[in-house]
This record gives C-alpha cells, structure tokens and sequence, in this order.
C-alpha cells in the first residue's frame, strides 16, 4: 500500500469517528423530568431517543415528549407542561368558600361557616390545598349553633330560662332586694355556643361614709352609700383641692376615683420691686399671710402697700412700685422769698428762706423735701425789724433780731460783720497767741438775740504753777518742827558738846523761815 492510499483511508476513519459523537445529559423544559431510567444516566449514544414527563401537580399541555441524539446533539424539546386546576370543591350549605388564591395545583381554599353557625364535630380543615389528584379534603358541615341551660343566680334571676339557646338569644339579669349586679344585665348565646359575657353576680354595695379633712359636703346622695351614689366635696376657705371633687360609690365598696385631700394653699415669694423690699422674706407663704412693701430712701410706694396669699397660690393684689420722692413747691412766705424756685423738687433737696430788706426770718432758714412728699420743717415767717437806735438803754437784753457785741476775752475778730449785729450776721473769731479756743469760731446771730452756738473761750497754751495750799503747807511745818525736835532732844549729851564745837545749833524759827521763804 502506497503512502497515498493510506493517508486517505486515515481521513475517512476520522470523518467516520467523528458523525458517531454521543451526547450529554439533556435539560427539558420548565416543570418536567426524564422518563424512567433514563433520569439516572449522564451520557447516551449517538441514535438514542428519550422520552420526558411532566412533574407531579402539571399535566401535558401538548407537543411530544421524545427527543433523538443525533452526533452529540438533541432534538429539540416540545412538550409543555402546565399546572394541573381542581376545579369547583363542591356546595357549602350554611357557610362560604373563598377562592381568592385560585383552584391550580398549589392552590387553597378558606371555608367559614356563617354567622349563628359552627363546624361539626370536630374541627375539619377550614383549609383545603389543591393537589395532583384534585381537592385533598372532603368539605366541612356547618350547623346551627346552641348553648346550654343557664346555672341558676344567687340572689337574682333571668330571663328567659330555657332548656336550648339558640344563636344570638339574650338573656337579662336582675337582681333582688338590696344587693347589685356585678357584671352585665344581658348576656347573649354567641357564634361559639357559650354565653357572652360571663354571667353576673348579685352582690351587696356599701361604701363607708366619705370624710375629707379640711372639706365640706356640698351635693349628692344621702346614706347609706350605695352603688352609683355619689359625693360631691369643696374645700374649707384657704385649702385647695388634691384630686376629684365628686366621688362614684363603685361595685368593689370603693369611692372612685379616690378620696381628695385639702391642703393648706401656700405661696411663693412675691414678685421684689426695684428700689424696695417686702416683709416678712420667706421661703413659703401660708394662705391669707400678709407681706408689707416698702420702699428705700429717696423712694416712695405707688400702689398698695399689702399684698396677701390668696387662695390660687398668688400674691394679690399686684405688688407696687417704688418711685422717686417729689415734692411740690413750698409755701411761700410773706415779705420773702425762697430758692431756688421750681416746679418740682425731688426727696432731700433743700430750699432757702430769705426775707425783703428791713425784713428778718423767724424760724429754720432752710427747709427740705421730705419722704412724704412735703417740705419740712414749717417754712419761717418774715418780722418786720425794729431800729436799734429806738431800743431802750435801760434794758439788759437785745431788741428782738440783734445781738449785742459778741466780747471774747483775750480774742479778736478776723471775719464777719460789724455792729449792729441783726439777724442772721455772722462772725468769726481767733484766739490771741499762746491762747487755744474751745468752743466753734464762726458765730451766728439768732432771731432771739443770741449767738450760736455759744461764744468760745480762749485759754493759755502755758502749764500752770503749782501753789500749795495754806493749810496744807501749816501741816508740814509742824510735822518737819516735831521731828527736828525729836531728834535734838534725843542725841547724848557727848554727841551734843561735839556738834556744839563744830557749828552754831540752828534755831527753830530759822529753820521755818527757811522752808516758807
């Protein structure tokens, strides 16, 4: 064989290897699987057909199921698979289906019984699931709901007293004498046959006799208290209500909400002013206490003066304010005049008095605006001045508004008037040298003829000589004779002789010429 023909026998063996390709394992469409055994292989050879089926809940919906590989290829696949549909689940007598997921494979319906009617025997699935061969469930029996017999009440009765109750019956409770229903009067047969609410109880409702300290009864029933009678309280002038003032006697022999309290009504502090102050300053105020304002210097109340703790918790009236002391012009004066001279003067502001010539003030010079707005003291008057050269020369005393010459020993005049001295003049004096002055230096002449405050007087700067007394000075003599008696009298007579040689004794009288000269 020559290299021709064997490399063309090669090529045909390739071309043949390759038409005979197998094939993988095939992927149908949605909702379906291989067939049978098929499912369990992974390769399949050239030629081979398989077959798929729908899953379980879906049915064919047409086209063919087989498929043929040819040379690693499939066929395409045709059959479509779609959900499998229950239908209708039947009639429901006394009760209602809903279909709202719909009636497909997968689906469930929801049964209810209607109103007044319940399930039969044991509770049957109000949920029936759509399966692969149709609804999983027979449907539900509703029947008509009753309830059964009532237990008699202790102390009370209802009606009507039956052996069956059908659905929605109602029965009413009552209760005798004195004693009071404690839950509902009417109770009802309902959709689960059991009577809705529970029955009542007949029980006795007393509550005790209500007293709140500091309070009075206003309104409301009388004793004894029963259920639903009530109590209406107001608190005592000065106290202030904690809680409910009208109280409901309730089943449990309880007033409700709860009794109030009155509690005393107390204050904060008062609103300060500016410029003032309030007393008395505590930190709590009972009600009815009162606090009085008042106002600095200078400043006077606008307002009242009081205010009290009312029965709100707030001081009232409103508190005052503090203004400026004014005044209004002072009282003029006949023959005078004042100064300075204005519409209004404000508190300490002084006015000056002055007269007409001829004229001389009687009284205080100045006045001054004082705290209750007027000018104090008394303005002073204006008296005609008498000539001091009519006055008398027999009298001792100065003519009314002169002063006599002002004499100050061992001083002299420096500043001031001169004479006559009238009302009003003033003078100055200084003490001569080596003199010191006790008393003022400067002088004024008042209406009443004296000088003020009160002449001084000028005493010497020198330290005084020490005179002894007379008698006390006759006292020593004596005593100093005495002694030097004693002792002259008393020395030996040797002793003598030798102070005779020696001096001339010295006499008495010498001795106390001596002392005294």
């Amino acid at each position: 064989m020559d290299v021709t023909s064997f490399l063309l026998l090669s090529c045909v063996g390739l071309v043949m290897t390759a038409q005979v390709q197998d094939c993988s394992r095939p992927v149908g469409g949605p909702n379906m699987n291989l067939k049978d055994s098929d499912l369990l292989l992974e390769t399949f050879p050239n030629g081979t057909k398989v077959s798929f089926a729908c899953d379980v809940g879906f049915a064919s919906a047409g086209g063919s199921p087989v498929i043929t590989c040819t040379n690693g290829t499939w066929s395409p696949v045709k059959l479509k698979c779609e959900r499998k549909n229950c239908g209708p689940a039947g009639e429901m007598e006394n009760g209602h289906i809903d279909y709202s997921e719909g009636t497909d494979f997968g689906d469930k319906i929801v049964i209810t019984c209607n109103s007044g009617y319940r399930f039969v025997g044991k509770q049957e699935p109000r949920e029936i699931l759509c399966g692969d061969k149709g609804w999983m469930s027979r449907l539900p029996v509703c029947e008509a709901v009753t309830c059964n017999p009532l237990p008699p009440i202790v102390g009370g009765t209802f009606s009507p007293d039956k052996e069956t109750y059908s659905y929605g019956d109602v029965v009413k409770y009552s209760c005798q004498n004195d004693l009071t229903l404690s839950g509902s009067s009417s109770i009802s047969c309902s959709d689960d046959g059991i009577f809705q609410p529970a029955p009542p109880t007949c029980i006795m409702v007393q509550c005790k006799d209500p007293e709140v300290e500091n309070a009075d009864w206003v309104g409301g029933s009388r004793p004894p208290f029963g259920y639903k009678a009530i109590a209406t309280f107001k608190c005592r002038s000065g106290h202030i209500m904690k809680g409910e003032a009208t109280q409901t006697c309730e089943m449990n022999s309880q007033w409700s909400p709860g009794l109030p309290t009155c509690e005393m009504v107390t204050c904060e502090p008062p609103p300060t002013v500016a410029d003032g102050t309030f007393s008395p300053n505590k930190d709590k105020y009972v009600y009815g206490e009162v606090v009085q304002y008042s106002c600095e210097k200078e400043f006077t109340l606008s307002g009242l003066k009081s205010v009290s703790c009312s029965e709100d918790g707030t001081f009232k009236p409103a508190p005052p304010t503090c203004v400026m002391v004014t005044c209004e012009p002072p009282p003029t004066v006949a023959d005078g005049t004042f100064s300075p001279n204005k519409d209004k003067y404000v508190y300490g502001e002084v006015v000056q008095y002055s007269c007409e010539k001829e004229f001389t003030l009687s009284g205080l010079k100045s006045v001054s605006c004082s705290e209750d707005g007027t000018f104090k003291p008394a303005p002073p008057t204006c008296v005609k001045m008498p000539d001091p050269t009519k006055a008398t020369t027999t009298t001792k005393k100065p003519t009314d508004g002169y002063c006599e010459n002002p004499v100050i020993k061992n001083a002299e005049q420096i500043e001031g008037s001169g004479p006559p001295y009238r009302y009003n003049d003033k003078v100055t004096y200084q003490c001569k040298s080596r003199f010191s002055m006790i008393g003022e230096p400067t002088q004024t002449c008042e209406q009443s003829g004296q000088w003020s405050p009160g002449l001084p007087k000028c005493k010497s700067d020198a330290p005084p000589k020490y005179v002894m007394p007379l008698s006390i000075a006759l006292v020593v003599i004596t005593l100093l004779l005495i002694c030097c008696g004693c002792f002259y009298f008393g020395v030996p007579a040797r002793i003598k002789k030798k102070m005779g040689k020696q001096s001339n004794p010295v006499s008495p009288t010498l001795l106390v010429v001596k002392m005294t000269g």
